[in-house]
């Protein structure tokens, strides 16, 4: 039965393209870049600052008009099902900007932070081929892991933090950050990284590389607990209950690991305690997260529907202009600000997204293919559940690793029937 499978060896070593696309080249060249934007865009930022800052609508810019020229000549692949529910959405958020014209700038932001990196996904299938994605998920897989190893170079050598990054009485060696410049934001790109990787080094025939992605799996995972962020530990811990239960019981071995880790090891175990504590709830209900999200439903008062208006509460438009503070819930910042249509309509998207990813990659996945097709969800789901206590999909490098890593593996999935007949 195997032989009918996607080997791992044919896993980095996918079949050429059938014909060469027009723009192939530089379409590619462009989503390696957007597939490395953590180490891309940071080292942009701090030595060529004025690339940095514009770099990546450089490259949205040319695989939108390589997109363009490929229809044009009468390519015409098929789009993700999830697109229609992304074009809902962008067409009421566009209605809204249209309704707060009275601050075109704030509006204009806040169109731009909510789907700006939704866009790359949306042209993926039109300037990749799916006989390309093993390469980009190669590259993604090594990135994350090099980054996890800056982490616990950090904590080795106890990188200095700023004191606000530990609650008071809290005693850690240092909160982990690397290029991504914050421990949550860290912490949310490991739970999304570490389980894909996992599965890709499960699913390898190769011992080398098994090693390798095992080995770099296990030192992400180390750089997740090192950032000490509790949010992406809920999310990663959620992720994998819900796909054991769903697809995979073993998997609740690994929750059970990880509960004895945190249980045994005292700064994780105080970090999770704290939560618990009547000294954590005053300090929430006095200016943490429950006021916060007390907050959102307040600015629903005057428009229960249609929310404050795009870039006027809870994220990153809102606080420059002094509009409102973070959130800390990705969802009452899209229900604060866009109300309840908003909030419906942004559910429907990634509820298609993750029923698009059962339906098309983990059902048709089989063999070799199905423990990478499990950690490619286990991490879509975590990032869903951090959102909860935490704005990720505010940070440019976890909102569009999300909508790659979701669109490469759907495009993946599009080379399973000409794998097993091949292999048959």
């Amino acid at each position: 039965m195997q032989n009918r499978f996607l080997a791992a060896d044919n896993f980095y070593r996918a079949r050429p393209a059938q014909s060469r696309l027009v723009g192939q080249r530089i379409a590619k060249g462009c989503v390696t870049l957007l597939v490395a934007f953590p180490l891309v865009d940071y080292a942009l930022r701090q030595f060529v600052h004025p690339l940095g800052s514009i770099w990546d609508k450089v490259v949205l810019l040319i695989l939108a008009l390589v997109a363009f020229n490929r229809v044009m000549r009468g390519h015409r692949p098929q789009a993700f099902a999830w697109s229609k529910y992304a074009g809902w959405y962008i067409t009421y958020l566009i209605a809204l900007l249209f309704m707060g014209l009275g601050s075109p700038g704030t509006s204009f932001d806040g169109l731009r932070a909510d789907v700006y990196d939704m866009l790359f996904g949306l042209l993926l299938p039109f300037v990749v081929e799916p006989e390309d994605t093993p390469y980009f998920l190669y590259i993604a897989a090594a990135l994350a892991m090099l980054i996890g190893l800056d982490g616990v170079l950090q904590y080795i050598l106890a990188v200095p933090i700023p004191p606000g990054w530990v609650d008071v009485g809290e005693h850690v060696r240092t909160r982990v950050f690397s290029v991504l410049k914050s421990p949550n934001e860290l912490g949310a790109y490991m739970e999304m990284m570490a389980p894909l990787i996992i599965g890709m080094g499960l699913a390898e025939t190769n011992r080398i590389r098994k090693w390798i992605f095992l080995i770099g799996g296990v030192i992400c995972l180390g750089t997740l607990l090192l950032t000490y962020t509790r949010g992406a530990w809920l999310g990663l811990g959620v992720g994998v209950i819900l796909v054991a239960l769903a697809f995979e019981r073993r998997l609740l071995a690994v929750v059970v690991v990880l509960g004895v880790i945190g249980f045994f090891l005292p700064p994780i175990h105080h970090r999770i305690m704290d939560l618990f504590s009547q000294v954590y709830y005053i300090k929430s209900s006095q200016g943490g997260r429950l006021v916060r999200w007390q907050q959102a439903f307040d600015q629903l008062a005057g428009s229960p529907l249609f929310g404050a208006g795009l870039g006027r509460y809870g994220g990153a438009v809102a606080s420059d202009k002094g509009l409102s503070i973070y959130s800390d819930n990705y969802y009452a910042k899209v229900l604060g600000e866009s109300g309840l249509v908003g909030l419906v309509l942004f559910f429907a998207l990634h509820i298609r997204i993750v029923v698009e990813l059962v339906q098309r990659v983990v059902r048709r996945a089989s063999g070799y293919n199905r423990s990478i097709a499990l950690g490619g969800l286990v991490g879509v789901l975590a990032l869903l559940v951090h959102d909860v206590v935490e704005n990720v999909f505010e940070y440019p490098p976890n909102c569009l690793n999300y909508f790659l890593m979701v669109g490469l593996l759907l495009l993946w999935s599009r080379t399973f029937d000409g794998q097993e007949e091949n292999h048959g």
